[in-house]
């Protein structure tokens, strides 16, 4: 298992660093390509689990968010979550018998899931300072999910969500956290150019990247949980499926825009 996670990364990672320093078209279609397997993979869950969802409306409906942020018209997010809605109405009240409200909520829950949040990755790259900002992004999520991942598994002995993710240790948390502020510490004393804030605000950086990061990924987990399913899909030997690879940028890169929006 270790062995296909390792070339997973070897494979991804040049792949998508590459997207972001490409940047326009090459990293929103990278966006949108995670954003509609995402969409595939959460519906998928539902779907085996015999909930009647109208899931068709997602991929159209992410597509679009996406686009709107992409070519910054802001102001359509709302004609578009206003004809989702639309379209869940009619699906509830004209397939009453197959279709429930709580169905159509689910679908409504992977639109933000899929498409709001996964947008804030394009917004952040379209900042002024979005290329270096992306990258602190990345790094620090997969130096903080690597170090939790490694050191969980050899020193974790307390759960620190046993109900959610019974694999996930505190000692494995502490040991993402703590590595993920030493660097951008490190960085900003070190390399001032690489990390362009101060000591305080990387450290303040850090703790809240790991800190939403860890929330993101315990946010799918949760809801794995409750739907009795290991990994959302198979496309990613080694790490399952695309949500299970990027759950933890879900809350990590919103923070990290508001961040930079704030003190960048």
């Amino acid at each position: 298992m270790l062995y296909l996670r390792v070339l997973s990364a070897l494979v991804g990672i040049p792949i998508v660093l590459g997207a972001v320093y490409m940047g326009g078209v090459w990293y929103a279609g990278l966006v949108t390509v995670v954003a509609i397997i995402g969409s595939y993979e959460y519906n998928n869950i539902f779907i085996k689990r015999n909930h009647k969802i109208p899931h068709l409306i997602t991929y159209p409906a992410v597509i679009m968010i996406l686009a709107a942020i992409y070519f910054a018209q802001i102001n359509l997010l709302y004609p578009i979550l206003t004809l989702v809605m639309l379209v869940l109405f009619s699906s509830v009240l004209f397939r009453v018998k197959t279709t429930s409200i709580t169905d159509a909520a689910i679908v409504l829950w992977g639109i933000v899931y899929l498409g709001i949040f996964l947008s804030y990755m394009i917004l952040l790259r379209v900042h002024p300072q979005g290329l270096l900002y992306t990258y602190i992004l990345l790094i620090g999520v997969w130096v903080h999910d690597t170090l939790a991942y490694f050191v969980g598994s050899k020193w974790g002995l307390n759960k620190l969500a046993p109900e959610i993710s019974p694999n996930k240790s505190v000692e494995g948390s502490i040991a993402g956290i703590l590595g993920t502020v030493i660097l951008f510490l490190s960085f900003s004393i070190l390399y001032p150019d690489l990390m362009p804030i101060g000591p305080f605000l990387s450290i303040l950086l850090g703790l809240g990247l790991s800190v939403f990061s860890q929330l993101g990924d315990l946010m799918e987990s949760s809801m794995k949980r409750q739907l009795k399913v290991k990994d959302s899909g198979s496309l990613i030997p080694g790490h399952g499926g695309i949500l299970d690879r990027f759950d933890s940028l879900m809350l990590a890169t919103p923070f990290v825009y508001y961040f930079i929006l704030l003190f960048g």
